[in-house]
């Protein structure tokens, strides 16, 4: 077995673009971070494995801001999140099971990863326009038009989704996933900067792989363009928005505690990075990679509402789930900040 992937012509080709080399080294980098962190920590908790009726997942919700602002009643623990992302949490917890006591309702685009046979259903929830009044609900935003054409992924749908499922699959565990804290930050000090950005930038040059952007302000890539400097985001006023999109979703989340029978438990797939230097003289970083391990994106709340209206679940074999096509699963990650 050879000592090294790399060949007499990987090293001439390192030594004509040094910037290669860096990007392999930053590779071996992250690698044995994320190694050491697994070998410290473990591979994290198998939500299935574990005692509730119904799953509420904040996406993208770090375990620091959740106890910060959590104000619903109940215990809050913590676990270590088997993914550092939406798709290696769904692969580390679903992949090759069948969980057919269990329906999934989602606001998450990569559901869509999830076989046909893993759940008894799957019921995704849509994009929607943001309206004219949600946009200047913001005192700073005096130019509403900006954010035409921008969607969000609202969790009064996810909740209203969510109790229709219920009611549909009364004997049936229920996963509830919320796009929020994830991007877009739909708070009053996101929709700032999202008006900021659209104000100063080109919305078509901000989205991945130099694509024209068909969505507006709300879904640029608002982490790559923090981290590419072209705008004057503080990250004080990004942390701000960030947790005045988590405060935004927490009460729909506390209201299928209370509307939904049975043990609630309140988690998440993953955190999120905001600004933190995870080595010594790297850059800061932002969002989430699978490729990372840190507590700020693996260490998530695990919030318990008991009760004593305990369901009893049957297992049936999967329906035919309501499944977005190609084209949609490709918008709804563009919302997701993923295209």
């Amino acid at each position: 077995m050879p000592l090294t992937k790399y060949s007499l012509g990987s090293v001439r080709k390192g030594l004509r673009n040094p910037d290669l080399v860096w990007t392999e080294l930053c590779k071996y980098l992250w690698s044995a971070h994320r190694t050491a962190y697994e070998l410290r920590h473990g591979d994290g908790v198998d939500v299935m494995a574990e005692d509730w009726d119904d799953l509420l997942i904040l996406d993208a919700c770090r375990y620091d801001a959740f106890a910060a602002r959590n104000r619903i009643d109940g215990t809050l623990e913590s676990r270590l999140s088997a993914g550092s992302s939406s798709p290696g949490w769904i692969d580390a917890n679903f992949s090759g099971e069948t969980h057919h006591d269990t329906v999934y309702v989602s606001g998450n685009a990569f559901t869509a990863d999830i076989g046909d046979d893993v759940f008894h259903a799957i019921y995704t929830v849509p994009p929607e326009p943001v309206t004219e009044a949600e946009a200047v609900d913001a005192d700073a935003i005096t130019n509403p038009e900006i954010l035409e054409d921008s969607y969000v992924i609202r969790p009064e749908t996810v909740v209203e989704k969510a109790i229709e499922a219920h009611e549909r699959h009364p004997r049936k565990r229920l996963i509830v996933h919320f796009l929020q804290p994830h991007v877009p930050l739909i708070g009053e000090t996101g929709l700032e900067i999202y008006q900021q950005i659209a104000s100063e930038g080109d919305l078509s040059s901000l989205s991945r792989g130099g694509r024209g952007n068909r969505f507006g302000a709300l879904n640029v890539q608002l982490y790559r363009v923090v981290e590419d400097d072209a705008f004057d985001i503080d990250i004080v006023d990004l942390r701000r928005a960030y947790a005045e999109t988590l405060e935004l979703v927490l009460p729909y989340a506390e209201q299928l505690t209370r509307e939904l029978p049975g043990k609630s438990v309140i988690s998440a797939d993953h955190g999120e990075l905001l600004g933190e230097r995870l080595l010594p003289f790297t850059d800061r970083k932002y969002g989430h990679f699978e490729y990372l391990a840190a507590d700020e994106l693996r260490r998530v709340p695990w919030h318990i509402v008991d009760s004593d209206d305990r369901r009893r679940t049957v297992e049936e074999a999967p329906i035919e789930s309501a499944r977005m096509d190609e084209e949609e699963v490709t918008e709804k990650l563009r919302v997701l900040g993923y295209r």
